[in-house]
């Protein structure tokens, strides 16, 4: 399938295009992306904070397999792969074009997820009409535009577009928190819950003990008193360590699902790489608990 190019879409990408001729495009991209967030330029030869290390990592990290975990249709057979495929959510359908969607086989609720991008997502509630003509169209745009020229993550152009239609999750009122496992060599270092995520997002985060962090990002408010201790906190941590070997950070994304475990998706640079956080001594600080691997332990044969 053609997808739209978009190399020169934005003033991001004219500004990547024309300052860094000859350099990979997706490092330029990233390089410029990041001087419009921090207003300085990243130093990905010494990178420090943790938003410098995750685009040294997508600078870096070219091998195949981060391609296979980002793609949310090929994650399950990673997952099945790793024993854990008992955690993916069920599977009502999948297709190679939006024309080819079958709305009258679908149930009444359900989620239709573009399946190598960031938040394409159609979801049809109980008892919603949907209009499947704009769907279509939506679900045909979102498949020949390449997210990876969004902000640089290479991976989503190496995923062939699909579309999945999933069972729709609700514990209630029409919302679902979800548990964000932050996954730093091999090991959770703190967990971001989110609530309300449509009607007013709010967040938190949390370490491995459930105890509330020190810091959150830039845009959120103050949560106030912290969620309670999921019961399956334990099961997650365990998954995200297996789901991250041989990965230097991973982003393990859970539900709970009237009490069943479920795993969402795997990201491999949270906000595209470009995170903020507030107080801004944490941007080093966590930076400092991620180890990068050697480069030459990134071959895009491996």
């Amino acid at each position: 399938m053609a997808r739209y190019v978009s190399g020169w879409r934005s003033s991001r990408h004219i500004e990547a295009r024309l300052r860094f001729p000859g350099m990979n495009f997706h490092e330029a991209l990233t390089r410029v992306t990041y001087k419009r967030i921090f207003g300085v330029w990243p130093d990905l030869e010494n990178p420090r904070t943790i938003s410098e290390k995750m685009c040294w990592l997508k600078v870096n990290d070219k091998r195949p397999q981060n391609a296979v975990i980002t793609d949310k249709y090929r994650l399950r057979g990673y997952a099945e792969q790793n024993g854990l495929g008992h955690l993916m959510n069920e599977l009502h359908g999948v297709w190679d074009r939006a024309d080819d969607v079958d709305f009258g086989a679908l149930p009444d609720a359900y989620a239709l997820k573009v399946t190598n991008g960031s938040a394409w997502n159609v979801i049809k509630a109980p008892g919603q009409a949907i209009d499947e003509e704009a769907t279509r169209k939506r679900l045909d745009l979102w498949m020949k535009t390449d997210m990876s020229d969004h902000k640089g993550e290479w991976y989503y152009a190496a995923s062939p577009a699909r579309i999945i239609a999933e069972h729709y999750l609700d514990n209630g009122g029409g919302d679902i928190p979800d548990y964000k496992l932050f996954v730093f060599n091999g090991e959770t270092r703190f967990i971001q819950y989110c609530e309300t995520r449509y009607s007013g997002l709010r967040s938190i985060f949390m370490s491995p003990q459930w105890e509330p962090m020190p810091f959150t990002y830039a845009v959120f408010a103050p949560y106030g008193p912290p969620p309670p201790r999921p019961e399956a906190l334990d099961e997650m941590i365990e998954a995200a360590k297996t789901l991250s070997q041989g990965f230097a950070l991973v982003r393990a994304d859970f539900y709970i699902n009237k009490g069943r475990l479920l795993l969402g998706e795997l990201s491999l640079n949270p906000v595209g790489g470009y995170t903020v956080f507030k107080p801004d001594e944490w941007n080093e600080k966590i930076g400092d608990w991620l180890e990068l691997p050697d480069k030459a332990t990134l071959t895009a044969s491996s």
